[in-house]
């Protein structure tokens, strides 16, 4: 935290001697007129761009923000032209899209919009961030004009059936991209355990549709979202950039995920709001925020999160697969099922340390530092070269580069129903303090590796204290049973591995809604328990493989 705080002050000395302010009206940016505001605001981002040491003013109201090829491939995307599941075409290595306002590049740069909001118009990626240093982004929210969901009321259950009305917005259509449903429950203001993907449909006319599938009588009246993309582009993207800070950013809606961070350094989100517009139920398609093979400290302070189809955060490193060795020498590919979340290559620089992994157990094996890296733009693959040689047979393992593993810290944040994990955590010097998760799908805060994922990796030195956790843990994203906090190792062998290292979980209140357990550790040594209080679960906490643990009840 202390490296962040540095970093931070040089940046504002660094930029109260070489400051240049500019205001968004000078291009011809002007809000709440109705006009088209793309071409102004992005020619300020061009200017942020190519001077250093600039704020820009972006004057409170609302901005539209259109792009013909977005808007071409929602078109496309919503006429069925890009299949049934969208996101196996448009999220995909270095597939082509476009760019809202682009900051590449930029140093020293303040983007201060307090009360306002960019209306994207097409699917795109509202604000980029690349190849920055030293920025800060205050104050703006991004929305759709057309969300990238549709919701609509559930009218009526029958037996093997049920009928929603859908509004006005968006005529549903066979064509139309249905991929997952959930259902906002109206008398407990939260979201239901259902989820339904690819549902069946037929049109019974004045957009209503009837679903095939069978739900619980108790969800007539509630209100249904269902998604027309997974993944796709985040609303901000922050990529190969450092020191970046993101202040009292809300997020309505984005066809993918909020804000991805990836292979950056030194990451603050303060005040971050991702949720429903007013109105509506669903915000993100999928997580909420996402950060892979960072650097530094990944900070969130005095976030909300609510109503996202995915974890409220995701942090984490790539399993490489090793494609051949020779000696010294490697090619890797990460194998994950969507690639990295940037759709860019991981690749390793020189010095990094990869540790290689024993794919069935997910247990470190040795480190190797890397002498050299060779890759190619657009390709998914990179050779390397190590100072020691690797195994002559390399198919049982994969290399995690342990030099892009963030400290995380997760504090005074507010995760309020949503579908999964409010935090999911594979890193390494982590600090979950002082939040309130309710109502999450899947277990509050999962710590642990996820082979299937190609996710890691273990984590050490953890701290997980003073948290509320209500009514989480039933549904979706749930892990090995626990309603608040679970400590696992997905892998295909799991016994007698100890993974996970320094555990500390102290002073949580967990209250379940009858699961097994509130608190599961499992694969972990140098563990403590204490002073957690327990409720409606059928037992306090479940263990699996794990060595040297203390528990102390309340």
């Amino acid at each position: 935290m202390k490296n962040l705080l540095f970093s931070v002050i040089a940046f504002l000395i660094t930029f109260s001697a070489t400051a240049k302010q500019i205001d968004a009206r000078d291009f011809g940016a002007i809000p709440n007129d109705g006009k088209d505001d793309t071409k102004a605001l992005r020619k300020a981002a061009e200017y942020c761009r190519n001077n250093p040491g600039t704020t820009l003013y972006i004057q409170p109201g609302v901005y539209r923000l259109v792009d013909k090829e977005a808007e071409k491939l929602e078109e496309r995307a919503y006429a069925g032209e890009l299949g049934e599941n969208v996101e196996e075409v448009i999220f995909t290595p270095y597939y082509p899209y476009a760019k809202g306002l682009d900051f590449s590049g930029s140093v020293d740069t303040q983007v201060l919009a307090e009360d306002v909001t960019l209306l994207c118009e097409g699917w795109m990626e509202p604000i980029s961030i690349i190849d920055a240093k030293n920025f800060k982004l205050s104050g703006i929210t991004i929305d759709y004009l057309r969300k990238p969901f549709s919701q609509g009321e559930v009218v009526s259950i029958g037996n093997g059936y049920f009928d929603i009305r859908f509004s006005e917005e968006r005529t549903i259509t066979t064509e139309t991209p249905l991929m997952r449903m959930t259902f906002w429950m109206p008398t407990y203001n939260r979201v239901a355990p259902t989820v339904l993907y690819f549902p069946e449909r037929e049109l019974l006319g004045d957009n209503v549709v009837r679903f095939h599938h069978q739900i619980d009588s108790s969800l007539v009246g509630s209100t249904a979202c269902v998604i027309h993309s997974f993944h796709f582009r985040p609303a901000v993207l922050v990529l190969d950039s450092e020191n970046t800070v993101l202040e009292n950013v809300t997020i309505h809606s984005q066809p993918g995920m909020g804000v991805v961070g990836f292979d950056s350094k030194d990451i603050l989100l303060k005040n971050l709001s991702v949720k429903p517009a007013p109105g509506y139920y669903q915000s993100t398609n999928t997580d909420a925020t996402h950060f892979a093979a960072c650097e530094g400290v990944v900070r969130f302070e005095a976030c909300y999160f609510q109503g996202q189809g995915d974890d409220a955060t995701n942090v984490h490193g790539y399993y490489q697969t090793i494609n051949h060795a020779s000696g010294r020498n490697a090619q890797l590919q990460i194998k994950a099922r969507t690639y990295t979340h940037a759709q860019v290559i991981d690749a390793p620089r020189i010095g990094d340390v990869l540790e290689l992994v024993e794919k069935k157990t997910l247990k470190p094996i040795k480190n190797y530092e890397v002498r050299k890296v060779k890759t190619e733009y657009g390709s998914v693959v990179c050779e390397v070269e190590l100072l020691e040689e690797l195994p002559t047979d390399c198919s049982a393992y994969y290399l995690m580069n342990i030099t892009k593993l963030p400290r995380f810290e997760f504090e005074n944040c507010l995760v309020n129903s949503h579908l999964a994990r409010g935090v999911l955590v594979k890193t390494r010097g982590v600090k979950i303090n002082n939040n309130i998760f309710r109502y999450c799908t899947g277990t509050a805060i999962h710590v642990g590796a996820e082979s299937s994922w190609h996710e890691g990796s273990h984590a050490k030195d953890v701290t997980i204290t003073h948290n509320m956790i209500f009514g989480c843990g039933s549904g979706s994203g749930s892990q090995a049973g626990a309603s608040g906090i679970a400590v696992v190792i997905e892998a295909p062998d799991t016994d007698r591995s100890f993974l996970h290292d320094n555990i500390l979980i102290r002073d949580n209140m967990i209250m379940g809604e009858g699961n097994d357990c509130g608190i599961y550790v499992g694969n972990s040594l140098n563990v403590k328990v204490e002073g957690n209080r327990v409720m409606n679960c059928k037992t306090d906490i479940r263990t699996h493989s794990v060595q040297n643990m203390e528990i102390r009840p309340e």
